[in-house]
């Protein structure tokens, strides 16, 4: 049990931290270097190094979500069955789950 709770906490740590990331890349790429502004670096990083940041954390973030679903799939099972307790419409919801996943992970296959 110490050990599952640990890998959980670890798992949510590093997704806060990619999430965090994710978002300081994307607003020093959206309000800070731009041209209206003078700065065209932050941290020594231009405007393009700041797109891959945002790019691979976000990436980095989309994979942890998974972990952590995985993780946790008995819970989210039994809040489904207790949610929705006709079975077809639990795999209506699962289908459109898995079809946004792949929408979400599909596109990063053929890059």
């Amino acid at each position: 049990m110490k050990d599952r709770l640990s890998k959980n906490m670890i798992v949510n740590l590093l997704m806060f931290v990619a999430m965090a990331l994710t978002s300081i890349s994307g607003y020093l790429i959206k309000c800070v270097i731009r041209r209206s502004t003078g700065i065209d670096s932050v941290l020594g990083l231009s405007r393009h190094g700041w797109r891959e940041i945002h790019l691979w954390a976000g990436i980095v973030v989309v994979v942890l979500l998974a972990v952590h679903i995985l993780q946790h799939r008995t819970t989210i099972d039994a809040w489904f069955r207790k949610q929705l307790p006709h079975r077809a419409a639990r795999i209506g919801v699962y289908i459109t789950l898995i079809i946004l996943l792949a929408i979400t992970i599909i596109p990063w296959m053929f890059m």
